[in-house]
């Protein structure tokens, strides 16, 4: 005489399904990482080919910025806006108690 347990089966079934599922999903999650990072390999690699051109506009720009700060530059404008040295400047002080 046969005896069938199909709880034992049932078991062995719900086991294999949750590894299959497991081992699927693992593998989507591998997929999606590897693809993310190729893309931000590709990304950096596109960043550092414009590092030197940024480098470039920013000397461009202190070039710029320290020639419009130039003291004697600074004293011909004040003069066209018709400024004058004070000789005694009387600066706001806080006294102190």
């Amino acid at each position: 005489m046969t005896i069938i347990r199909p709880h034992k089966n049932y078991s062995i079934k719900r086991f294999l399904a949750f590894f299959f599922a497991t081992v699927l999903v693992g593998g989507l999650v591998y997929i999606f990482q590897y693809n993310f990072l190729v893309n931000t390999r590709a990304e950096v690699r596109l960043l550092k080919k414009q590092i030197p051109i940024y480098q470039t506009e920013v000397a461009t720009l202190k070039n710029d910025l320290y020639g419009m700060l130039d003291p004697m530059n600074l004293q011909e404008l004040a003069s066209q806006e018709g400024f004058v040295i004070d000789k005694h400047p009387q600066y706001v002080t806080i006294k102190q108690p």
